[in-house]
């Protein structure tokens, strides 16, 4: 995903993200029905919003930067016998454990502390399942429609 907004922003590259785009409106597609006619039965798993949520995003772009990109990359990376690849494998194990060791002290200090509780599309703006859906799916159809009028290629 990380080289679909990274060929946007450096060389105005479209197709990957379109595909993005797409995945995001068939797959909202799709769990919507699944779950209104029973099929999906237990909402999915959507942790708490706070503090500990924008210091993860920062240290995890940060990571991927220095990584030269996200896990499976890296992991892809390894098996082709890149060495910096393999020095960064190395990191993200090191930093994995590491913060198994310091979660317990990181939910008491900064996560229960700072926490703004679940918050959803519909949650926020104060709508309807399938309202939220119309507007996601809207806002995903108006984006791909302006990407392949802009930036056709």
């Amino acid at each position: 995903m990380a080289s679909a907004f990274r060929d946007f922003f450096l060389f105005r590259h479209t197709s990957m993200l379109k595909a993005i785009i797409v995945a995001l409106g068939v797959t909202s597609t799709g769990f919507l029905i699944f779950s209104n006619i029973g099929l999906i039965v237990d909402y999915p798993y959507i942790v708490s919003v706070g503090l500990n949520t924008a210091i993860g995003g920062i240290l995890f772009g940060i990571g991927m930067v220095l990584a030269g990109g996200c896990a499976s990359g890296t992991l892809y990376r390894v098996g082709e016998g890149y060495t910096t690849s393999m020095v960064a494998l190395v990191g993200m194990l090191v930093g994995i454990a590491g913060f198994a060791e310091v979660f317990s002290l990181l939910k008491s200090i900064l996560i229960d502390p700072t926490s703004m509780g679940v918050l959803t599309l519909q949650g926020v703006i104060g709508v309807s399942e399938i309202t939220a859906y119309f507007l996601f799916v809207g806002a995903l159809a108006i984006t791909y429609f302006i990407l392949a009028r802009r930036y056709s290629k």
